[in-house]
């Protein structure tokens, strides 16, 4: 009996992830809006040795034709500074397939493991789906930093209304700021607000703040308040983050 409760929970909780609404659209949307990431904790000590070959690495990977631009970034703040995030966006489920299969012709895993993968002592691997109707990510902007803020999600709350009127909100203010949207598909379950900053001056919150410029276009404070109180009835707990940039690891966007 214990047994078939188990199988009966794993049941209701994979058909919990296909009828998601957002799965869903993720797996059906135009453009493509899909993330990978790859997150790498390397041997303490051997970051220098690491970098030297992932550089090694990534010219393989181009000469083999990668044709995702690989993005590198590190933890500015919190713990596990060994670690190193490498991301793409964007794409759709079916492109992973024919990326799968590159990977396997190309033989380029080979140099991985003989290179850089010497130096990694843990891997983690997730899917996540960018919000592009909400986000406002102004295209060719160069920056330093990026600073994440997570939400921990309730079960069952409604994330996406929030989202989007806040959203909204920051279009109409005509907000000069650059910010994305993206929910986890696997691992926790998440949604991050991610802002990237040119430097640490650019972290300086702007003046008039958004506080100010939403409240003189609602017409009143309790407005405001209204909105975000929604939003915090659908997250548990958040926490920030900042991450830096490492174009030098990275792989260029093709143009």
């Amino acid at each position: 009996m214990y047994k078939h409760s188990l199988i009966k929970i794993a049941i209701i909780a994979l058909f919990c992830l296909f009828l998601n609404p957002l799965t869903v659209f993720a797996a059906e949307e135009k453009p493509p809006a899909l993330v990978s990431m790859w997150t790498m904790e390397v041997k303490p000590g051997s970051e220098k040795d690491f970098e030297a070959a992932f550089k090694s690495h990534i010219k393989a990977r181009q000469k083999a034709g990668d044709t995702r631009s690989w993005q590198v970034y590190t933890p500015h703040t919190g713990s596990h500074f060994n670690r190193y995030i490498i991301r793409y966006c964007c794409f759709k489920w079916a492109d992973q397939d024919a990326y799968d299969k590159w990977a396997d012709d190309s033989k380029v895993m080979s140099d991985w493991e003989k290179g850089a993968g010497k130096y990694v002592e843990h891997y983690s691997h997730h899917y996540s789906w960018v919000d592009m109707e909400n986000s406002h990510w102004k295209e060719g902007e160069s920056y330093q930093f990026v600073g994440v803020r997570s939400y921990h999600l309730i079960p069952g709350g409604n994330a996406s209304d929030s989202v989007k009127e806040i959203s909204k909100l920051a279009k109409d203010i005509k907000w000069d700021r650059s910010w994305g949207w993206t929910y986890n598909i696997t691992g926790a379950n998440e949604l991050q607000l991610a802002f990237p900053f040119k430097n640490f001056a650019d972290m300086q919150p702007p003046e008039p703040s958004f506080g100010d410029l939403a409240e003189k276009h609602l017409g009143s404070e309790e407005k405001v308040d209204e909105i975000f109180d929604r939003f915090s009835k659908v997250y548990t707990k958040t926490k920030y983050n900042i991450y830096r940039h490492h174009p030098e690891l990275s792989i260029p966007a093709k143009k």
